[in-house]
């Protein structure tokens, strides 16, 4: 028998829009796939060059510990530095994941206790909820409206909720 942590998740929107892509393939229509982020088309060829390469160079290979390397974290500092104008420490801000699900998922499992209440906006990245859910936490929805520009009105969350909430996912947009 399956936890009861599990049993409100129910089939990945990427699924289901999966089934609704291959249904319009097969009914002649062209789809250029955007959905879950895995790329439907091949890198350009100097990318697959330097990965031929370093494929081939035996100083590729071994595991970083978990926070990567100081090169690394530096260069995603240096990025969002150059992107969004944010500086970022790279000792305490940067973070490598496995892919940003990933991290989602279980920054859950590091704050909400079981019962823990957390504001998810909504719509949203369909992680939010599934990770709020398998760390057994409450969610408060939090629209967001094209009025709005999909931007979360404070004002609307009701008192008693936010001072309840553990955590606040809040994010622009809202699918990394």
């Amino acid at each position: 028998m399956i936890a009861n942590r599990i049993k409100g998740l129910g089939e990945s929107v990427f699924s289901e829009f999966d089934v609704l892509r291959k249904e319009l393939e097969f009914s002649g229509r062209s789809v250029i796939n955007l959905s879950i982020g895995s790329p439907d088309q091949a890198p350009s060829l100097a990318v697959r060059e330097v990965l031929s390469q370093k494929v081939l160079d035996g100083s590729s290979y071994g595991y970083t510990l978990t926070r990567g390397t100081n090169d690394f974290r530096q260069s995603c500092s240096d990025w969002y530095k150059a992107r969004f104008n944010v500086d970022l420490d790279p000792e305490s801000e940067v973070l490598p994941l496995m892919g940003s699900q990933d991290g989602l998922a279980h920054i859950f499992w590091a704050y909400i206790n079981p019962g823990d209440t957390a504001l998810i906006p909504d719509p949203g990245y369909p992680i939010y909820t599934a990770g709020l859910l398998l760390a057994e936490g409450k969610k408060v929805s939090v629209p967001l409206r094209a009025e709005r520009g999909f931007l979360p009105d404070l004002s609307s969350i009701n008192v008693n909720d936010a001072k309840k909430a553990k955590l606040f996912i809040l994010n622009y947009p809202n699918n990394p």
